[in-house]
């Protein structure tokens, strides 16, 4: 372990990183669908162009700021499904498309034609998803509405309707791994049938759009899903060690944390606390018991995370016999229960090879989350 980073300190190992990317990369080619890494996991720039560089065909945000980052940095296709409400919000859009290929998102009429507005008066046509709900609770139109919401957002001056896009993230909810797969490919026929129904319109209709890295590799083998947008996939966390897409050697960043406080023989104190780690707990249902506490200890089995304040982690022993040695000063590596939120209040990763610091990347700053 690298006993020279100051600590919180998030760390990337390269060499899983490109492994995980050539993985996905293999799963959506084999089903011939589109790959579009969500990089608002990791909101690197450098890790944006490595995902193209292994054979990405573009990228997708969660926020324009994200987009024009990347866009910034050379990346030449984004999808932004999010829903884009606000005329300088589609100014800015506008502003996108003229350099790159890009698709916005929108699930609503009202939504679609303040859109359409912008666009029509430039003499432009902006490339649409409507988001779907499949389950999850949040934004998106439900299977039976989308169809006659495609067929008035398709009629709006300055928009073209290309496709449909869910977030399946209910998936996450599964209890094994025939559950995850079943519930998976669910998501991915009923988005499908409901491309039908809209095609059913007159409405070509070319992209099925699914997003989470959970469900990535089972949506592939439905016939009609044409894209996918995986993001935790590429560095993979706790969450996805539970549901059985990832395991420790396929996991690519550790957060390093240092042991600060140690008053008693059962508890003891690390410098990494919510604002480093986050406060998500295991999501997969039946796995928090297999996997409790905020973050995995990769070095220090038996002790956990047990809770947080904003700069503590606080860590108690749930081992057997007598708690192990931690004393003062001791480094521990952490696989975190969610990279995105990691990545989000560290901002900074060193990368590793072979154990050894060969570069840093920066990520994005809040301003470019709006």
């Amino acid at each position: 372990m690298n006993t020279t980073l100051s600590t919180p300190a998030l760390v990337v190992d390269i060499k899983v990183l490109r492994r995980n990317l050539i993985e996905m990369r293999d799963v959506a080619d084999r089903a011939g669908v589109e790959l579009f890494p969500h990089a608002k996991t990791h909101r690197m720039p450098e890790v944006g162009l490595l995902q193209i560089e292994h054979g990405a065909n573009g990228l997708c945000v969660a926020k324009l700021g994200e987009a024009e980052r990347l866009v910034a940095a050379g990346i030449k296709r984004i999808i932004v499904p999010y829903p884009l409400v606000g005329e300088d919000k589609a100014h800015r859009a506008l502003a996108l498309h003229s350099i790159v290929d890009l698709i916005i998102a929108t699930d609503s009429v009202d939504g679609a034609r303040e859109i359409g507005a912008v666009f029509a008066e430039a003499g432009e046509r902006a490339r649409i998803l409507l988001l779907v709900d499949s389950g999850l609770g949040r934004e998106g139109v439900s299977f039976d509405a989308a169809p006659p919401i495609a067929d008035k957002i398709s009629k709006i001056a300055g928009v073209d309707l290309v496709g449909i896009y869910t977030h399946e993230g209910s998936v996450y909810g599964a209890t094994d791994r025939a559950d995850l797969e079943r519930r998976s490919v669910a998501a991915g026929t009923a988005m499908v049938a409901t491309a039908q129904k809209i095609r059913d319109f007159g409405i070509a209709l070319p992209i099925v759009s699914m997003g989470a890295s959970a469900s990535a590799r089972a949506v592939t083998l439905v016939p009609g899903v044409t894209q996918i947008c995986p993001g935790i996939y590429a560095f993979n966390d706790v969450g996805q060690i539970a549901l059985g897409n990832a395991t420790l050697e396929t996991t690519a960043l550790r957060v390093i944390a240092t042991v600060v406080s140690h008053p008693e023989s059962g508890r003891a104190c690390i410098d990494a606390g919510s604002k480093a780690l986050s406060t998500d707990l295991v999501t997969a249902s039946g796995h928090r018991d297999e996997y409790p506490g905020y973050g995995l200890i990769v070095d220090k089995p038996g002790w956990q995370i047990e809770k947080m304040s904003e700069e503590h982690g606080w860590l108690r022993w749930h081992g057997e016999g007598e708690p192990s040695a931690l004393p003062v000063g001791t480094r521990i590596e952490i696989v975190p229960n969610h990279a995105c939120m990691v990545f989000a209040m560290l901002r900074k990763a060193s990368v590793v090879s072979d154990g050894e610091v060969i570069e840093t990347w920066e990520g994005m700053g809040s301003g470019s989350s709006e």
